[in-house]
């Protein structure tokens, strides 16, 4: 078999060249320096596409971040304005709310001093007319004559603390108004309450009859005696 051998072509670049006097020149490049520098511009256009394809990618990549970013702000800002819709709302109850617990305040203020003024024994211990004198002897107390049908009432809110016989007028009721002021009232007549009962202003204790027509009414302030008419009030 016959061998051929194989010469390897090679080739070079001739650039001529004219200079102002006319003169031509030649010039000769090798091979080599031709491969050289094709592979130089192949690595440069490689280059060149790499980074038109690197800013494509990261031109999308930034152009999908501000779309994320731009819908996020348009989230936020729904966020805020349903927030400003949600604080103006609860701003509101707030207001109302406050505005309730002020008159509720208000009103138990008001309660509150009704009861402290409706505990005081300053009310009239008859439902109708009756005359009235002043004991001449012992502690102070107002001695009433009604008419048969007027009932006995209390003067003031309190707690009965005590129905008990009483030597001069059959039977004595005690109501404490729990406010160190007691009322103190004696009539022969049937007692309509017991020891213990919360009572109300204006609760009726005796009805007057033809055997019960007189009322000795006593006020207490610390266990001590005090005039009636300086708290009494006189309607009767």
């Amino acid at each position: 078999m016959e061998q051929q051998s194989k010469r390897k072509s090679k080739f070079a670049l001739l650039l001529v060249t004219e200079d102002e006097q006319g003169v031509i020149k030649q010039h000769h490049i090798s091979s080599a320096v031709v491969e050289v520098a094709a592979a130089i511009l192949f690595l440069f256009i490689v280059a060149v596409i790499c980074k038109f394809t690197y800013d494509a990618i990261t031109l999308k990549d930034a152009r999908k971040q501000l779309v994320d970013q731009i819908v996020t702000i348009n989230n936020l800002t729904d966020e805020n304005e349903a927030l400003t819709v949600e604080n103006d709302t609860l701003s509101s109850k707030i207001t109302v709310l406050s505005e309730t617990v002020s008159k509720k305040a208000a009103t138990e203020d008001a309660l509150s001093q009704e009861t402290v003024e409706n505990a005081l024994p300053k009310g009239f211990p008859l439902s109708g007319s009756a005359t009235m004198k002043e004991a001449e002897e012992g502690d102070p107390m107002l001695i009433f004559t009604a008419s048969q049908g007027v009932n006995v009432i209390t003067t003031g809110t309190g707690t009965v603390i005590s129905v008990d016989a009483d030597t001069e007028y059959g039977t004595k009721i005690v109501i404490d108004h729990g406010n160190g002021y007691c009322s103190v009232y004696r009539n022969n007549g049937v007692a309509l309450v017991k020891s213990g009962e919360q009572l109300g202003k204006g609760y009726i204790l005796f009805t007057i009859g033809e055997d019960n027509e007189q009322l000795g009414y006593q006020i207490m302030r610390d266990d001590e005696y005090i005039d009636p008419m300086t708290l009494i009030d006189i309607n009767g």
